[in-house]
């Protein structure tokens, strides 16, 4: 009797850590695809941001970005243009993750005297909506 007891708590046991495993395991899988997701949401910002400074400003050679932010208000990326992370640096602000990158790019530096026309910054909507009526 003893034998079978050790023997059923022994199948129990090794049950329940398999189905631990496959538990972490299906955790760890869905942890890849939500950073799979979340990738592909910042790489598409980030076009739409190069596309926003290249249209809306001058003399611009590279764009480097730096870093992405996390809110609760907001989500953000941060860089600087032509190698001049002191003087040239923004913040592209995204007010939450099912919107896209449009307009708004905060530039707390000298990057606004590079601006094509300060009165009016063109959206990125806008952008595409001239450059496909060019074609």
């Amino acid at each position: 009797m003893t034998k079978k007891k050790i023997i059923i708590t022994t199948g129990a046991f090794i049950l329940l850590l398999l189905g631990g495993y496959q538990f972490m395991k299906h955790q760890e899988n869905q942890e890849v695809e939500q950073q799979k997701i979340e990738q592909i949401f910042w790489d598409e910002q980030k076009v739409r941001i190069e596309e926003y400074i290249k249209y809306n400003f001058n003399d611009i050679e590279s764009i480097t970005f730096t870093k992405t932010d996390k809110t609760p208000m907001s989500v953000g990326i941060h860089g600087y243009v032509n190698g001049d992370e002191k003087k040239l640096y923004f913040i592209a602000p995204i007010y939450n993750e099912e919107d896209k990158f449009d307009t708004d790019l905060t530039t707390v530096s000298k990057l606004g005297k590079l601006a094509k026309n300060i009165s009016h910054f063109f959206s990125v909507t806008e952008i595409e909506e001239l450059e496909s009526e060019q074609e």
